[in-house]
């Protein structure tokens, strides 16, 4: 085999392994992701929670007030406050949206509409999906 056609070859490898990525993945970049919330009640009004992960930034679904604090660039804290129900409560401006599988978002605390704590913490649940 001759020096240029190995040289072709390995040039060939090159672009194919640097597109592969782009190939497998077509959804990685940054983007946004969603955080959805699993409640076991109906007149949840408070909700703070601790985001791991890469964020950019944070911003609230629908009519909910945010309020966020960063620890540092993979750890935030953040409160939702309004009517809680199952589904989104979060979005997530991420570098790369095919990463979903290092997000952790955990709750904290959860209180009624009354402002009273709930005792127990037992059917809540945060997921991050695209």
């Amino acid at each position: 085999m001759t020096r240029a056609r190995l040289l072709a070859i390995a040039a060939a490898l090159l672009v194919s392994a640097a597109c592969t990525d782009e190939l497998t993945n077509p959804g990685s970049g940054s983007g946004t992701l969603m955080v959805q919330l699993t409640t076991p009640n109906g007149d949840d009004e408070a909700l703070s929670f601790e985001i791991s992960g890469p964020v950019d930034s944070v911003s609230a679904a629908g009519s909910l007030q945010l309020f966020t604090r960063r620890l540092d660039r993979s750890t935030v804290l953040g409160a939702v406050i309004g009517p809680l129900d199952n589904g989104a409560i979060v979005t997530l401006h991420v570098p790369d949206t095919s990463a979903v599988a290092v997000y952790r978002v955990t709750v904290l605390e959860v209180a009624d509409h009354e402002d009273a704590l709930r005792s127990s913490l037992a059917g809540y649940a945060l997921n991050v999906s695209r």
